[in-house]
């Protein structure tokens, strides 16, 4: 119980985050790519923003206790494990370590709770 409820306040916070985090972005016009790369920028926001949706989502549904709820969060934690590692990337190129810190940070954090709610299941 006590993992379900960590997991889904985790979620929640993470979807929130991903979601005010590109709105931010967009809103103070720091995208360049959206000049210089308008296709690819667009398909990665959209693919960020599904993401965000999917654990806030996720998040939801764990917390009101529905039993599938957990394969919606290994999903979307798979989701952020993958964004979280490309965008450290992204960061990295940029010599901007702060970011790609808190990128591991994610990483570690969802990965653990993925692995110890897959253990949960069996």
């Amino acid at each position: 119980m006590v993992l379900t409820i960590l997991s889904g306040i985790y979620a929640i916070i993470i979807g929130i985050g991903i979601i005010g985090l590109w709105i931010m972005l967009l809103v103070t016009k720091q995208v360049p790519e959206i000049k210089t790369e308008p296709t690819a920028i667009a398909f990665h926001i959209t693919a960020e923003t599904t993401m965000g949706l999917l654990s806030l989502l996720s998040g939801i549904l764990l917390l009101v206790n529905l039993p599938w709820a957990i394969y919606t969060f290994i999903l979307a934690m798979g989701l952020v494990i993958y964004a979280v590692i490309n965008s450290a990337g992204y960061y990295g190129q940029k010599q901007e370590w702060s970011f790609v810190v808190m990128f591991g940070i994610i990483l570690c954090i969802s990965t653990v709770l993925v692995i110890l709610n897959i253990v949960s299941i069996f």
